[in-house]
């Protein structure tokens, strides 16, 4: 009996204590799969918009995304913290993918008839957090002030969430949105609770401190999103009868825009942990929301960029297109503020950052001109590759540094 409780323990593990997080480990096959349970759902979000893009339709769709971002952090940031290379972490990773697949069945029309549905699917997301984090707290009493405010939280969002189903609109999204600031107002409650409890203040700077493996979950997700413009160009061309050279040249050029966000983003900003300190750590995280969401409306705007051809854009699309982009400039901007940066480069970080400043000023501008498409997107590559060659020159340099420092092998 013993043996058999024993192998049983080797494989249904208690949560891992937050002490016992190890910093630099490698992302596992299970958290790339998580991750990419989230591709169909951001998918279904950004088609939605690409549809029908209006003030409503962006703003539900922003609601919608940080519904969405929150539930991955919260579960990235679950295993991340007490998850174990064990069956039980397997066995409610795939619950949590069961729930986010749900999601994404409902989430076309999440704001409309499906709510229902999304309702009770992210309701069901939350139930299972709830269990989790009450779980870490009953193996690990000193995680127990930390990890019951959570449990209280996500309950009461699940609460909410399913008694938004017997409600009719608006009040059932009036209640998403009661549930939305619980969420946001999450880590004051807590600062607040535990401003004179040293051994919750220790807690708190243990889960807010981000290992390696979690700054690169982040870029992952940002991978995910990036997805969404190569979605958007295949998804145009695909759509039409006729291809010209006109079509494609705007379809290289929409190309362009998705891999000038790459190169700036993961030059400048991934795999940099953010400077210590909870505000830097917040600021880090949210600005992460704001990239993520401005690349997935960037998605929507060139599926109907590439639908339209050479013609002058309309103005709900012109509109959401360079507003999207300059939106994720000014976040890369912020994130570059808020990340550890060797001294050696951080001239030329702040050379970048001013040079992404200007370039989203610029292509705002570029909302109040009558230019054709592609005069248009020519435009804003240039202005996008502009700060993309400042992040080349840091790259090639810590190239270098990094092959002149390499220890030799025999």
């Amino acid at each position: 009996m013993n043996m058999i409780f024993s192998n049983f323990r080797l494989w249904w593990q208690r949560p891992r204590n937050i002490r016992d997080r190890v910093d630099h480990r490698q992302v596992t096959f299970l958290e790339l799969f998580y991750d990419l349970v989230y591709v169909a759902l951001i998918a279904q979000l950004t088609q939605a918009l690409a549809t029908q893009i209006d003030l409503t339709h962006i703003l539900n769709f922003m609601f919608l995304f940080f519904i969405v971002w929150w539930a991955w952090l919260n579960g990235t940031s679950y295993h991340d913290l007490h998850g174990n290379d064990d069956i039980r972490t397997r066995v409610f990773t795939f619950l949590q993918m069961f729930t986010v697949a749900a999601m994404a069945v409902f989430a076309h029309d999440a704001m409309g008839d499906t709510s229902v549905g999304f309702a009770l699917s992210y309701a069901a997301f939350q139930l299972i957090l709830t269990y989790l984090w009450w779980r870490t707290g009953v193996h690990d009493p000193n995680h127990r002030p930390l990890s019951t405010p959570y449990v209280f939280a996500f309950l009461i969002n699940t609460l909410l969430f399913v008694a938004s189903v017997f409600m009719e609109p608006p009040l059932r999204f009036y209640l998403w949105g009661i549930s939305t600031v619980i969420s946001l107002m999450l880590p004051i409650v807590i600062a607040a609770l535990a401003r004179n409890r040293p051994e919750v203040q220790e807690q708190i700077t243990l889960s807010l401190t981000p290992s390696a493996s979690f700054v690169e979950r982040f870029g992952l997700l940002t991978i995910i999103v990036l997805g969404e413009v190569v979605v958007a160009v295949v998804s145009g061309l695909s759509s039409l009868d006729d291809m010209t050279m006109d079509i494609g040249l705007v379809a290289i050029l929409s190309m362009l825009i998705g891999i000038s966000l790459w190169w700036l983003f993961f030059d400048y900003v991934s795999h940099r942990k953010p400077s210590a300190g909870r505000v830097s750590f917040l600021i880090w995280a949210l600005t992460h929301l704001v990239v993520s969401a401005g690349i997935a409306m960037i998605g929507a705007a060139i599926l109907n960029v590439i639908e339209q051809g050479r013609d002058t854009l309309p103005s709900d699309v012109r509109w959401l297109l360079v507003l999207a982009i300059a939106g994720v400039l000014l976040g890369i901007a912020i994130l570059i503020q808020t990340i550890r940066v060797p001294e050696q480069y951080h001239m030329g970080f702040r050379k970048g950052q001013i040079v992404m400043v200007i370039a989203a000023m610029i292509i705002v501008a570029l909302g109040l001109t009558s230019l054709e498409t592609i005069p248009l997107l020519i435009t804003i590559v240039i202005c996008m590759i502009t700060p993309v060659f400042f992040g080349l020159a840091f790259w090639l340099k810590e190239t270098v540094h990094n092959l002149e420092n390499a220890p030799e092998t025999a």
